[in-house]
């Protein structure tokens, strides 16, 4: 049926709530057995570019006419570790229903990668920019809905601005324009280090949790920062994370200025922007300055209450009411109704 005659698709809340809510600061536990296995065993397709291998698993069915929805991931993540538990939430699955999602991994970072060469030289966050836009190319997508967290919101930040005709819209998670910070760059230098010549240490994983949770946040959440210590310490390939860090690390600023009324200019983003963010999260203020050089014609900005920097994890249901709005605002999704928020203390309280 076409959608523009189709019944307005309900996203409401189900029994699941009794054993989860999103303001509970845990894990969610209503992702089942069989929902972790299609998730893990989505196909992955191999496109060989000039800087390797990358990994790019594909939701849905490639042979249809829904439009396509690219993610790319942060630091210390997969697309699995990065987008399963969110992607596989009972309230987002509608929405998927309108798109074919393509997770792109980067190079060495997928589950079961082996080290990277030791003559691999890891792109930098600008070429790694290039090798995303070859991947579209190479798969044959046409003005994709890109969502990245962190890093991988760097790049596609990177890749509509090179690429303006390419993205159709940018879902940036923790998105900065920024170059690290001089404490961040002695952290992620030595992690770097560490990871490549005696694998993950106590500093490398107190950095990276750093970097999701921010500081003094194991306090908030427990369960979930004992869930990803337990990720890195069996991450694939250390060495590979460790070329990742690096790279990040070096990375430099994203030249975005606002565009200024009547003028074009080729430092702004020309497509439709959300960012969103927690406003505990160690990134907030980032956010705030990649913000301020955004046109607000067409850009919104969202700190969601009660969550860190894995926003898409604690606060699934106000993520996904924010991505519907906002697509809809573009011409996607326009018969789902947005699931309906918290409306008083109570429901905001764990359960």
């Amino acid at each position: 049926m076409d959608e523009e005659f189709a019944p307005y698709e309900e996203m409401t809340t189900s029994s699941i709530t009794d054993e989860y809510s999103e303001h509970s600061h845990l894990r969610p536990h209503y992702i089942n057995d069989e929902e972790l296995s299609y998730f893990q065993q989505l196909h992955i397709e191999t496109v060989r570019t000039n800087k390797g291998d990358i990994a790019v698993a594909v939701q849905g069915d490639r042979t249809s006419k829904r439009p396509a929805l690219l993610t790319l991931h942060d630091i210390g993540q997969d697309h699995v570790k990065c987008f399963q538990s969110y992607f596989c939430f009972h309230q987002v699955k509608p929405l998927l229903n309108h798109f074919t999602v393509y997770h792109i991994n980067f190079p060495g970072q997928q589950e079961g990668a082996k080290d990277l060469e030791d003559s691999y030289m890891y792109p930098s966050m600008e070429e790694m920019g290039d090798v995303v836009s070859g991947v579209v190319d190479y798969l044959g997508i046409k003005k994709p809905v890109c969502m990245g967290v962190g890093a991988g919101g760097n790049i596609f930040t990177r890749l509509a601005l090179k690429r303006p005709n390419l993205v159709d819209c940018l879902i940036l998670v923790n998105g900065s324009c920024a170059t690290s910070s001089w404490s961040d760059w002695g952290y992620e230098k030595m992690s770097s280090h560490y990871l490549k010549t005696k694998g993950m240490t106590n500093l490398t994983l107190d950095y990276l949790i750093n970097h999701h949770f921010g500081k003094n946040e194991e306090k908030r959440n427990p369960d979930l920062v004992a869930l990803v210590r337990d990720q890195l310490h069996n991450v694939s390939s250390p060495k590979n994370l460790g070329l990742f860090i690096e790279s990040y690390s070096k990375r430099d600023a994203i030249k975005i200025t606002r565009p200024t009324p009547g003028q074009q200019s080729r430092t702004s983003l020309k497509c439709g922007t959300l960012l969103i963010t927690g406003d505990c999260s160690p990134v907030l203020e980032e956010t705030i300055a990649l913000n301020s050089k955004l046109d607000p014609s067409n850009s919104s900005w969202i700190k969601i209450p009660n969550a860190t920097g894995l926003v898409l994890e604690e606060q699934p249901v106000a993520v996904t009411n924010a991505l519907v709005l906002f697509l809809q605002g573009h011409g996607y999704v326009m018969k789902l109704h947005a699931p309906a928020l918290p409306t008083s203390v109570d429901e905001m309280l764990p359960r």
